[in-house]
């Protein structure tokens, strides 16, 4: 997942030292065509930043500072559209929030344990008030259920990114590109309401949202989910954070052609590793389409 922020250091030291990402590396990107990729002005190169978890495939995080952009202040309820949230399964939620809140990060409520709407157990689960105004949805890691590093590396405390939340108008039609366009498998379609929901999120008295969640061919951990705004057609447009997605296909031609078909415009750059395409699907929010894959997000 790529974040563009101009707190890039902030950032940086939560994702290394609060949810134990190892630097992977920090350099100056050229700035074309990845500038215009990431939907920046024109500018400098800029520094960027990837953090990994050893052994997981794929979930890392890119940091690009973009000192341009203005921050995001938190408290964004999913009635702005753009993306909301980043998934993470923890092994230990009290070990890995009193970490996180020693780096002077709060959470938005008290862990809430709730039956997953669909599903047969409970989960627990809480938000951190994240980089860019986003949310982080820790959800405490069930090993028989939960697919991440955390099944393979029992030293591991914080997962990779499993998941990406994006807030829209209306579900329908995002989710008809996704699946139309690029093969996306519907894991769960249900309505999220009740108490618990509604202090995990600070959410007015009787709010309701419909979630949808996808995965790809290949059924990896990695999630992308459509969240239906609270107030549907009526949701605003910002602020929000930047951010991209890579999404592995196997023919970035042809998944520019059924996107499209799906009335999703996308454009095509010629990069170093071969051509990608972009599409946005919310305001600050796009899909990098990159060669070598079956999916990716989805």
């Amino acid at each position: 997942m790529t974040l563009c922020t101009p707190e890039a250091d902030r950032a940086v030291e939560l994702y290394s030292a609060g949810l134990e990402f190892t630097v992977a590396s920090r350099r100056r990107w050229s700035a074309d065509p990845w500038r215009g990729l990431w939907g920046l002005e024109e500018g400098d190169d800029p520094w960027v930043t990837d953090l990994i978890k050893e052994g997981a495939r794929g979930g890392g995080i890119r940091i690009v500072e973009a000192p341009e952009l203005p921050i995001v202040e938190g408290g964004r309820l999913p009635d702005v559209c753009g993306p909301y949230a980043w998934d993470f399964y923890v092994r230990d939620m009290e070990r890995a929030i009193t970490r996180i809140e020693a780096l002077g990060w709060q959470f938005r409520s008290e862990p809430q344990r709730y039956r997953l709407f669909g599903q047969e157990f409970e989960v627990v689960e809480c938000m951190l008030e994240a980089p860019q105004g986003l949310l982080h949805a820790f959800v405490e890691y069930i090993p028989d259920r939960h697919r991440c590093v955390l099944g393979s590396d029992p030293r591991a405390e914080v997962s990779e990114v499993i998941a990406l939340v994006v807030v829209v108008p209306a579900v329908a039609p995002p989710l008809r590109a996704m699946v139309e366009g690029l093969g996306a498998d519907v894991a769960m379609d249900e309505t999220f309401t009740g108490p618990e929901v509604e202090r995990l999120l600070n959410l007015p008295s009787g709010s309701s949202f419909r979630m949808t969640l996808m995965r790809g061919p290949s059924r990896r951990s990695a999630r992308f989910e459509l969240l239906e705004s609270l107030v549907g057609q009526q949701a605003v447009a910002g602020p929000h954070p930047h951010v991209i997605a890579p999404m592995p296909v196997a023919d970035v031609k042809s998944a520019v052609t059924r996107l499209a078909d799906q009335g999703m415009a996308v454009v095509r750059r010629a990069t170093e590793d071969g051509e990608v395409g972009v599409v946005d699907v919310a305001p600050g929010v796009s899909l990098l389409l990159t060669p070598g894959g079956d999916g990716g997000l989805t």
